[in-house]
């Protein structure tokens, strides 16, 4: 036998093997589920996710309205407890509210032209007929993995009566 020979019978038996490899299906169907299955799941987690905070959102978005238009007797007191209290009994979704809700109501005149952060420090009850706006922000429960702590912000101006 040749050199050529063995070289043409080693050549048609790898390519009579890959042949085989290409026609047999087993396992396939576990490595695409390990494909899709991972991508699909970290969809679905991240999907969820969002959903809460928007929920949140939008639950502390309409707490902070309340407070401002009087429905809580504290924000006209300027009690932060009482609001604080009110606020957290609404809202989903957000770790030991009372500690982690940042919230503050202060006089529009206070604040500059730029954007201020919400730092949770004055909380007063302003003289009748001053425009006030209270803002609260607070940490949402994060259940994904390697996800960042997502925040919710809430504001709303009025006029002290």
């Amino acid at each position: 036998m040749s050199c050529r020979d063995a070289l043409s019978t080693a050549t048609a038996r790898l390519a009579s093997r890959w042949r085989a490899f290409c026609r047999n299906a087993a396992g396939s169907t576990a490595v695409e589920f390990a494909f899709i299955g991972l991508t699909f799941l970290v969809l679905m987690l991240g999907i969820l996710q969002f959903a809460l905070a928007f929920m949140a959102q939008m639950y502390l978005h309409d707490a902070v309205s309340n407070a401002a238009t009087g429905q809580t007797a504290g924000t006209y007191a300027g009690n932060r407890a009482q609001v604080v209290a009110q606020v957290c009994a609404r809202m989903i979704a957000i770790d030991n509210c009372a500690a982690n809700l940042l919230l503050e109501n202060q006089p529009l005149a206070n604040y500059g032209a730029g954007t201020q952060p919400i730092t949770g420090a004055a909380f007063v009850a302003g003289a009748a007929g001053t425009l006030m706006l209270i803002r609260a922000r607070a940490p949402v429960a994060t259940f994904v993995p390697g996800l960042p702590t997502l925040y919710v912000s809430g504001a709303a101006l009025y006029r002290r009566p």
